[in-house]
């Protein structure tokens, strides 16, 4: 496998960093914990201490140069694109320094095409930062072999970093990938020295400058396993998809020689340790299995080097022909939404989203979209024929098919999955410059602190009252007009909900002047 041209590089660098930056903007949330992360921020600007300090700190330095231009999500969201660049860069850098320079490209392509990255790196969640991190640990392990002081200074600054996401979980992780590869094969004394002492000197300074006298207990609190393996095991075979087979075909080809192959004792040394790990809970949903993509990715690049011609072709095509299903069906369901054809497809997708006004794309967006497909299938044919054509299809096909995502159906996805319609029609009952009480989740809180600032209230002082209601609506019932029962919470104002998460009922009362 030959290592890529120069131009070949240009052109990877501006799909990787395109990929990673384009719809981090122009969204509110779709998800509470992208709304938990941004009531972290502003917990962070309050002064008080965050869960997550290294993804929360980043976030608000992203958001504050992007004031001018971006609101304070989008602007922090930035973040997350940042963090995916870096993850992606430091798994290609990693190839590059176990197997040789031609591995570098596909372990990038192939972290690339995970299914189970594309939503995650384009969100506002703070597990992207255990994907970087390790990477970068991964990175740094393999170039201490080479050079250990510039390796083991690597490990020590990703050992704070890791420090600085859950706390002792993420720490001893990293420790013991750290033991475990100095204890390898391929490790060397003066590595082994070196790795130690910046151990130490990593746990020095994070206890004595992340941590401040007295709230060291949400640090030092190991939780139990919360995951079920076979939980974790179901949710790898498609989160991991198409790393996971890759991974077991180098195992496979290379059995017989694995004690020989010191270049893989790393990866799979961080990937048994990782696997560990995602049984502990993350701050987001199946964020737990974000970091193991990493090692997955070496190991799925050292496999595209060495697959037969007929499992490469099989592995091609395969691909060829899963993402031209994927986008025909993308521009079959924007049919539905926008032309009204197919008519069933239609009335079945107004009916999660009945809210959703067809017409709001605009001519921009359908040319981003139309031009990304074309291209796509322009560029189909002339990828190279060569070992890294397969993972090339991949990478390439979870671009077109986040591009096609955010292109065609941003509009629908705010209308059905979105906050900012609830918080729009909040703001309309409430009167002008009133003050409001919240009695709601994390996600809800966070959001109206955003939009209301100091007409938040934060007790019982003001005269309106936002309620989570523990009900379900009607079938039938539209978003905001739900039948509300009069209560002794005061006089219904207003009640809503999301499309496509009806369980969450708010109601907005006056409270009454007894």
């Amino acid at each position: 496998m030959q290592a890529p041209t120069r131009t070949q590089l240009a052109w990877l660098i501006a799909l990787l960093v395109a990929w990673a930056l384009f719809g981090l903007s122009g969204r509110g949330a779709w998800a509470p914990d992208e709304a938990i992360s941004l009531g972290w921020l502003l917990d962070l600007r309050a002064g008080e201490v965050v869960p997550a300090p290294a993804f929360t700190l980043l976030s608000d330095l992203t958001a504050r140069l992007a004031a001018p231009w971006l609101d304070l999500q989008d602007g922090a969201r930035l973040a997350s694109g940042l963090w995916t660049l870096a993850a992606l860069l430091f798994t290609a850098l990693a190839a590059r320094e176990l197997f040789g320079p031609a591995y570098g490209a596909p372990a990038a392509l192939a972290l690339m095409g995970g299914f189970g990255l594309m939503l995650r790196a384009h969100a506002l969640l703070p597990e992207i930062v255990l994907l970087a991190a390790h990477a970068g640990l991964l990175y740094a392990l393999a170039l201490a072999r080479r050079r250990p002081l510039v390796g083991g200074l690597g490990i020590g600054i990703v050992l704070l970093l890791l420090a600085a996401s859950r706390g002792l979980i993420d720490l001893s992780a990293g420790l013991a990938i750290v033991a475990l590869a100095a204890a390898l094969p391929g490790g060397r004394v003066r590595m082994q020295s070196v790795l130690v002492a910046l151990a130490a000197v990593a746990l020095t300074l994070m206890i004595g400058l992340i941590l401040r006298p007295g709230q060291a207990e949400p640090f030092m609190v190991l939780p139990a396993p919360a995951q079920d393996p076979v939980t974790l095991f179901r949710l790898l075979l498609w989160f991991a998809w198409p790393l996971w087979p890759l991974a077991l075909w180098t195992l496979w080809h290379q059995h017989r020689r694995l004690g020989r192959e010191t270049a893989l004792h790393l990866p799979l040394v961080s990937l048994g340790v990782l696997l560990i790990l995602a049984l502990w809970p993350a701050h987001s949903r199946e964020g737990h299995a974000l970091p193991l993509l990493a090692p997955l990715a070496l190991l799925a690049a050292h496999a595209v080097g060495n697959l037969r011609r007929g499992a490469a072709q099989a592995f091609y095509w395969f691909g060829v022909v899963t993402f031209l299903f994927f986008g025909v069906a993308f521009w079959v369901y924007f049919a539905a939404l926008e032309w009204g054809w197919p008519a069933a497809l239609s009335a079945h997708l107004y009916r999660l989203t009945p809210a959703y006004p067809s017409g709001t794309l605009s001519t921009a967006e359908l040319g981003v979209a139309v031009a990304a497909s074309l291209a796509w299938l322009v560029a189909i044919p002339l990828f190279p024929r060569a070992s890294v054509r397969p993972i090339l299809v991949w990478a390439t096909g979870m671009a077109l098919s986040w591009v096609l995502l955010i292109s065609l159906f941003k509009p629908w996805a705010e209308a059905g999955w979105g906050y900012r319609p609830l918080l729009a029609g909040i703001e309309r009952a409430l009167p002008a410059a009133a003050c409001l009480d919240a009695e709601v989740d994390p996600a809800m809180h966070a959001l109206l602190r955003q939009r209301l600032g100091n007409r938040l209230g934060a007790g019982t002082g003001c005269a309106h009252l936002l309620r989570l209601e523990p009900v379900r609506p009607p079938a039938s019932a539209t978003p905001e007009a739900l039948p509300a029962e009069p209560t002794a919470a005061g006089t219904v104002l207003w009640s809503g909900f999301r499309p496509r998460n009806k369980t969450r009922v708010y109601t907005l009362y006056r409270r009454d002047a007894s």
